[in-house]
């Protein structure tokens, strides 16, 4: 059997959700991701994403800031893990507690990054997030470094 033609391969957008309420960090990080071939859906807060979900199915990784008005990142993610969503997820935070990690571990996020965050780290971590969402595999919780 042939493979398939360029023409008839499908390729999949590598879909990236960013949900930070501060829309400097937001939008830096959406144009980074966008610069580095991803398609950016970027969110400002936890309630947008709940009255949005259902164009969000198709989301692979989704990086979180914890402290939002509203709802927590691990909060959200909580809700959203209740509901199926089953994106690998990344955390953002610049104060991070063990309980906090825990809670992470808990929730399966993939990684934690303390603020501010180094874009050749984040740009790593996010292309493994995609690889393990391909391959099926749940995320290999680590706290990341600044």
């Amino acid at each position: 059997m042939l493979p398939p033609r360029p023409e008839e391969q499908v390729v999949t957008p590598r879909r990236i959700l960013i949900v930070d309420d501060d829309s400097g960090a937001r939008e830096c990080y959406g144009r980074l991701f966008r610069r580095h071939g991803y398609e950016p859906c970027l969110a400002p807060s936890g309630t947008w994403v709940e009255s949005n979900l259902a164009s969000l199915r198709d989301i692979q990784v989704i990086l979180l800031d914890h402290r939002m008005p509203g709802l927590t990142g691990l909060q959200l993610l909580r809700r959203l893990r209740s509901s199926g969503f089953r994106a690998i997820a990344l955390l953002i935070s610049a104060h991070v507690s063990s309980e906090m990690s825990a809670e992470a571990g808990r929730l399966g996020i993939s990684r934690i990054f303390h603020k501010p965050v180094e874009s050749a780290a984040l740009l790593m971590s996010v292309a493994e997030a995609f690889t393990q969402f391909q391959e099926g595999r749940p995320g290999d919780f680590s706290t990341g470094s600044p």
